[in-house]
């Protein structure tokens, strides 16, 4: 048996039980902890509420732990400060997700129900494929990149490290993300998009911040 507890307490996180839930229906042998949040969840969970980072790194026996939060850079900075070697970060797929092919995904990752991931696809270490993303042939998803609810990406996209694409986004055929960019909900990107920009419309066009 499998101890498990979602580190993020908020709506994502309890979307995310619900994935845990429904993985023990079906006989896989977890064991639901509760919630670690940086921030004092213990009048709304009880005794759900495991604490913050700091008592996560103090965690005395082996743990799996499932990062539900929805950002790219803070759920790297998380990472970046979870120092307890019995900590072990699992990958949290939904039962009602659909694979047609071999699909390599990372530790980490969560992928929700309604994605549909084809073929000949990377998914890198924490990435979020949020519910009913489409993630077309040959993609590749870098470290803590995230894909937000009914977004698209084309065949052949790439997602460079911290990629983020909103909500109903899609990203056409081929194109490349570079590392920590940003296409707002709604967008359509039609060509690649350099690091740390942020681009939205339709097309999407890059804006300042």
């Amino acid at each position: 048996m499998t101890e498990i507890a979602i580190y993020g307490a908020g709506g994502f996180g309890r979307e995310v039980n619900l994935i845990v839930q429904q993985l023990i229906k079906k006989g896989y042998p977890y064991h639901f902890l509760g919630f670690f949040d940086d921030e004092d969840k213990s009048s709304e969970l009880g005794k759900l509420y495991l604490g913050n980072t700091a008592a996560l790194n103090h965690w005395k026996t082996p743990i799996s732990v499932a990062l539900a939060i929805g950002n790219g850079k803070t759920r790297k900075k998380v990472v970046d400060r979870i120092r307890n070697p019995r900590v072990e970060f699992s990958k949290v797929i939904s039962p009602y997700a659909v694979f047609n092919d071999i699909i390599s995904i990372g530790k980490g990752s969560i992928i929700c129900a309604g994605a549909n991931l084809t073929t000949n696809i990377e998914v890198g270490e924490f990435v979020v494929v949020n519910l009913n993303a489409t993630i077309g042939h040959d993609c590749r998803l870098g470290d803590f990149s995230s894909v937000m609810p009914g977004a698209n990406l084309a065949g052949d996209v790439k997602l460079n490290e911290g990629a983020f694409v909103g909500s109903g986004a899609t990203v056409l055929n081929g194109v490349v993300m570079e590392r920590n960019t940003i296409l707002g909900a709604g967008g359509v990107l039609t060509k690649n998009l350099d690091a740390e920009k942020t681009a939205v419309g339709v097309p999407a066009k890059t804006i300042e911040k």
